[in-house]
């Protein structure tokens, strides 16, 4: 595991290319101890475990920050994933994805800040080009398209759970509007990669604690194409932001599906 000089050393040498677009001074330590435990167990630590590419950790963590709520975290977090490469439109793609996991009001505010973050630099202001998206015309062609991916990402098995769902017995017009965009228009958007949607799915029902959706979606996950440790690597990321009780909640689920899976 390495020695807590090490950590401090790898802690430095991140912090310093995370934070070079800092727009301000880093906020003075109020508790010398707390900033100490915070820089070597996460930025020497948790962030750099194998097993987890770093844009993918940042994907989870702006996720865990949204549905945290906390403007600093999301600001702070945004600027660390654009100043390692991931693109201006990729950013917003992830609170598109969460609006369907966080809800609007959360992914509101992300947005809004993440455009503030955007605006701080003219390579990521011109970095900053909407998608050619093909909407579609209804909610028909919607749910047809919708099927088609969930088919191919997630295998027939989770299009067969969705659409059994209570949702689409119970509320079925809600049911078939939210499938519709959700499925048959964002998952066609050409922003965001099969992983990077299932690591913000992940994150973000691990975060808000939704257990039972979370065991399932650790399922699509790994017909998605995430492996084992990459699923374990998402919760333990997202829950140095969130609690790191979720992130033991989160891998009993998982363990579960391993299990039955043979993994």
């Amino acid at each position: 595991m390495g020695t807590v000089a090490e950590l401090q050393q790898k802690s430095a040498e991140l912090r310093k290319f995370f934070d070079q677009h800092l727009p301000y001074a880093s906020p003075i330590p109020v508790l010398a101890d707390f900033v100490r435990i915070q820089h070597e167990l996460m930025w020497g630590g948790v962030w750099l475990v194998d097993g987890l590419d770093l844009k993918l950790r940042s994907f989870a963590t702006i996720t865990a920050q949204c549905v945290n709520g906390y403007d600093f975290g999301v600001e702070h977090q945004v600027r660390t994933g654009l100043t390692i490469g991931i693109t201006p439109r990729q950013i917003k793609g992830i609170f598109i994805q969460l609006l369907f996991y966080a809800g609007v009001p959360a992914t509101v505010s992300g947005l809004r800040i993440a455009q503030e973050v955007i605006n701080e630099r003219e390579e990521w202001k011109s970095d900053d080009v909407p998608l050619d998206v093909d909407w579609l015309n209804s909610i028909e062609d919607m749910l047809k398209q919708g099927k088609s991916l969930r088919i191919k990402n997630w295998g027939e098995l989770a299009d067969q759970e969705i659409e059994g769902s209570l949702a689409r017995q119970m509320v079925p017009e809600a049911a078939e509007l939210v499938d519709g965009y959700h499925f048959g228009q964002v998952w066609a958007l050409a922003d965001l990669s099969q992983k990077e949607r299932m690591v913000c799915i992940l994150a973000a029902l691990m975060c808000r604690g939704h257990l039972k959706q979370l065991k399932r979606h650790v399922g699509y996950a790994l017909e998605a194409g995430l492996n084992r440790k990459e699923v374990c690597e998402v919760f333990a990321q997202a829950g140095w932001y969130r609690g790191w009780p979720y992130v033991e909640d989160a891998l009993e689920e998982a363990d579960a599906v391993f299990k039955e899976r043979g993994l």
